[in-house]
C-alpha cells in the first residue's frame, strides 16, 4: 500500500470525455439561445421609428442602440461558435485516451486507501 495520503488520484479519461461533451452540449445550447436573442433584436432593426432611448448616459439613438446589441450578440454567438469547435476538437483527442493497467490499479488502490471497507458487526 502507499504510504503518500496525498497522492492525486487520477481522474478516468472517459469521465472526463463525457463531461467535455456536457459542455460542448450547453455551448451548443447557449449559442442558439444568442442566436435566437439576435435575431430578435434583428427584429426591432426593421422597426426603427418604434424605438426610443432613455436619457440615462450618453445620449444614443435609437437605430444605433439596436445595432450596437445585435453587433454584440452577433460577436458572442460567432465566439461561442468557436468555443464548441474548440471542444469539439478536444473531445476527438480525448477520445483517444485511456488509463493503462498499472495506472488504473494504483488508482483502485488509492481510492481503497480513502475508503477502507466498513466492517459490520452485529
Amino acid at each position: 500500500m502507499s504510504t503518500n495520503r496525498d497522492e492525486q488520484i487520477l481522474p478516468i479519461p472517459s469521465d472526463l470525455y463525457t463531461e467535455v461533451g456536457q459542455v460542448e452540449n450547453r455551448i451548443e445550447e447557449l449559442r442558439r439561445d444568442v442566436r435566437r436573442l439576435r435575431n430578435r433584436y434583428a427584429e426591432l432593426r426593421e422597426s426603427p421609428e418604434s424605438l426610443r432611448t432613455d436619457s440615462l448616459g450618453r445620449l444614443i439613438e435609437p437605430r444605433q442602440a439596436v445595432e450596437e446589441a445585435y453587433r454584440g450578440l452577433d460577436d458572442a454567438e460567432f465566439n461561442l461558435e468557436y468555443s464548441a469547435e474548440a471542444s469539439r476538437w478536444a473531445r476527438n483527442h480525448a477520445s483517444r485516451l485511456s488509463l493503462t493497467d498499472a495506472a488504473v490499479e494504483h488508482r483502485e488502490q488509492l481510492l481503497a486507501e480513502q475508503c477502507p471497507p466498513i466492517e459490520r458487526t452485529r
